[in-house]
């Protein structure tokens, strides 16, 4: 019967679809005239979603960046659960937050490149999402800040009954914890899921960044993680004091968040999952699978439930929080849901589910198809097609394109069929191994637990050939100038 529902409310979404001017601006409560009646279910927590766009696991203080401090985030750690091998399924931001909703992968939900460009591959109404879920189970739902699954059709049809934040990505920018603190306030009576995405350390569309007023960082105190793999320059260093400098307004944000939270008595009972969705805009970081571009923050706080200030080393993927705050929710996750939840290993009462967590790319701005698998100890990468990763944002930066003259930064060059990484020996994957004929064993056991999951999951990529479609002319650098120094 839950099935059949569902089914003719789907055709309901996609009818009104097609609505055009109807449907663009209108959210699906108020075209459907929903009930504002709301669970106020006292073993039911309360869940705020927070994602920080293009945040690595290492940028902040309680995960070991030594350049400034991000006193509310590592707040949050203390109060609750930090996980130091998280990994988001894409390194790109349409592909992760799509899955991170739906807890599928991005070659199962649809959602495999960057949907501003590539407009058919949003999400579909069809598909249940996590605030949808909640929804039909008494939850109020709202979403402030970016909306990059399907940013051409209205939140409602994904199941948020009220969006916060404007239409326009120009209006996504979430500048102060006033709305968020509003909307908390007028459901504390009644159970709430609030999705706050910030995209304060995304680049301006220019590439650049700059400083948050009121947050200074100098960038002369500044030194390039090592975790980055990128050399320290002083122009990398000016860069990432105005990155670090947005990361702080965003804690200040998190942080008078919080503090409504504990104002109005509800700290105690809801449920803050917080972590970014994918790694740093930095070269050969964001859009790749290595774990500088895979593997983010990822922090639970819930009081009641989570023994407070753990560290959880277990692996977690990101298709893995939808059936985790379901379960923390008491409600039983879809039938199609690939992710598993680890709500015993945050309670401290398991070991985290996964002996391997599955990466993926097929499309950023650009075509570069990869698969990836990763387990405690080792990383295997396959390459679909030897095009270059490129310098998404940074390829307007001299420096950038500077960095590429180097043999260990080949983001201009084109890639090799097979990468193999011991990752406890090469935690920065900087030694390829799979051309070893010592590790040749070790690469068969990686391929066929990719192959695996490929044919498990339905992967259209499974078998496919390796293609030569580089060409060098485009990475030509388009800025010129003189060299400046390091």
């Amino acid at each position: 019967m839950k099935d059949d529902a569902y089914t003719r409310k789907s055709f309901l979404k996609k009818s009104l679809a097609t609505a055009g001017a109807l449907g663009a601006f209108g959210t699906l409560p108020s075209l459907l005239g929903c009930s504002r009646d709301f669970s106020t279910d006292p073993e039911k927590p309360n869940v705020i979603l927070i994602t920080a766009d293009d945040l690595g696991w290492k940028d902040t203080g309680c995960y070991g960046n030594r350049n400034i401090s991000t006193p509310n985030i590592d707040a949050l750690a203390r109060r609750g659960v930090r996980f130091t091998n998280a990994f988001v399924v894409s390194s790109s931001c349409s592909p992760s937050r799509a899955s991170l909703i739906t807890g599928q992968y991005p070659h199962t939900n649809g959602v495999t490149g960057l949907t501003h460009v590539y407009k058919t591959r949003a999400l579909s109404p069809f598909h249940r999402t996590l605030p949808d879920i909640l929804k039909d189970h008494g939850y109020n739902t709202a979403i402030q800040g970016k909306w990059h699954v399907s940013p051409y059709l209205p939140v409602g049809w994904y199941g948020y009954n009220e969006r916060l934040s404007g239409i326009l990505p120009s209006e996504w920018h979430i500048r102060d914890a006033r709305k968020s603190i509003d909307f908390i306030r007028r459901n504390k009576d009644n159970r709430f899921y609030l999705e706050i995405n910030f995209i304060q350390t995304h680049r301006e569309d220019s590439g650049e960044f700059n400083y948050a007023p009121g947050f200074p960082v100098d960038p002369a105190k500044v030194r390039v993680p090592e975790y980055m793999t990128l050399p320290d320059w002083s122009e990398i260093r000016a860069d990432l004091s105005k990155f670090y400098s947005q990361l702080l307004h965003m804690d200040a944000v998190i942080g008078d968040i919080m503090k409504a939270l504990d104002d109005l008595g509800l700290a105690e009972n809801t449920l803050v999952v917080f972590l970014g969705d994918n790694g740093p805009p930095y070269p050969g970081n964001k859009i790749a699978l290595y774990d500088r571009g895979t593997g983010v923050p990822l922090i639970l706080r819930w009081p009641t439930r989570f023994t407070a200030n753990r560290a959880e080393a277990g692996l977690v993927n990101s298709i893995d929080i939808m059936p985790t705050i379901l379960a923390a929710c008491g409600i039983a996750a879809p039938k199609d849901t690939q992710g598993v939840s680890f709500l015993a290993a945050a309670e401290g009462k398991g070991a985290a589910p996964r002996e391997a967590v599955f990466m993926e790319m097929t499309n950023h701005v650009y075509y570069i198809p990869t698969r990836a698998v990763r387990t405690s100890e080792w990383k295997y990468i396959r390459n679909y097609s030897d095009i270059a990763f490129g310098l998404d944002q940074n390829k307007r930066m001299e420096w950038a394109h500077r960095l590429c003259e180097r043999p260990s930064q080949p983001w201009k060059r084109p890639r090799v069929r097979e990468e193999l990484y011991h990752l406890a020996k090469d935690p920065h994957e900087q030694v390829n191994l799979a051309g070893k004929p010592a590790f040749a064993e070790r690469l068969a056991s990686m391929r066929a637990l990719l192959d695996g999951h490929m044919k498990a999951t339905g992967d259209p990529y499974l078998g496919a050939e390796f293609t030569h479609e580089y060409n060098e002319r485009d990475y030509d650098m388009p800025v010129t100038g003189k060299k400046q120094g390091n």
